[in-house]
């Protein structure tokens, strides 16, 4: 799990989120450590972020994705891609 460093009230998480009742803290599936100076990614979570390039190569590299999904795989390939060159991996 990635750490919010500052208040979690500043997180970029939170931008135009609906934020669940009852709910206190960042929402970790929205987290995005590649735009995000309140994130903090490590070392150990660089498998994560390997697997998801590769996920997202697959689709992209695949002719049967449609093409609207592949735009999508290439965008968050970019973030993935952000977030590997953040934390010294290869992107």
């Amino acid at each position: 799990m990635r750490q919010v460093l500052r208040g979690w009230l500043d997180a970029v998480c939170l931008e135009n989120a609906i934020i669940p009742e009852g709910h206190t803290g960042p929402l970790d599936e929205r987290c995005r450590p590649d735009r995000c100076a309140n994130s903090m990614i490590g070392p150990e979570h660089l498998p994560i972020y390997e697997s998801h390039q590769r996920k997202q190569l697959e689709l992209i590299n695949s002719p049967s994705t449609p093409t609207c999904r592949r735009e999508l795989a290439e965008r968050e390939l970019d973030i993935t891609r952000n977030v590997l060159k953040i934390v010294g991996g290869l992107g």
